[in-house]
């Protein structure tokens, strides 16, 4: 009988990083919580506890156009959170730190392939056209069109 223990119990033990972590993070969601209860309301889901050291405490958010309506209220809001919430009591200073949020690179399109009876059709109406850019255009497209013989041998693999 194995006596394998879960690995989130090996994780989370007393003493390992992860549980530091996790403990933190709480933490930090916690500071947020409270400082969101004397916020606007408008500035409030903007803005959430990054760190809490001592009398310095760091907001982060992701835009500038919030961070800059924070600024301007930072000192009052220090006196406040001080004043109103043990969790805050001592702070002196406020810095606010814009954390962009990430943005998932797409992948490139693509590229797709034109049927070689299309391409014959654009390759009719670039001729009807006669010379000029969407002719030329036209032509381009076309010649992007795959041969038979790659169909062919696509085909057969």
């Amino acid at each position: 009988m194995n006596s394998y223990s879960p690995v989130y119990k090996t994780l989370l033990r007393k003493n390992s990083d992860v549980a530091h972590l996790i403990t933190h993070s709480r933490h930090l969601m916690h500071l947020t919580q409270r400082l969101r209860t004397v916020l606007e309301p408008e500035l409030a889901p903007h803005f959430q506890v990054a760190s809490l050291h001592a009398s310095h405490l760091v907001l982060a958010t992701s835009s500038a156009a919030w961070a800059t309506r924070l600024r301007l209220q930072a000192s009052g809001l220090a006196v406040i959170l001080s004043q109103q919430l043990t969790d805050f009591q001592g702070v002196k200073s406020i810095e606010i730190k814009i954390l962009p949020a990430r943005v998932e690179k797409t992948p490139p399109p693509q590229a797709r392939d034109i049927s070689p009876s299309a391409a014959a059709d654009l390759t009719a109406m670039a001729d009807a056209l006669g010379d000029g850019e969407l002719s030329a255009a036209l032509k381009r497209l076309a010649s992007r069109a795959q041969s038979d013989d790659k169909e062919e041998s696509s085909s057969s693999e």
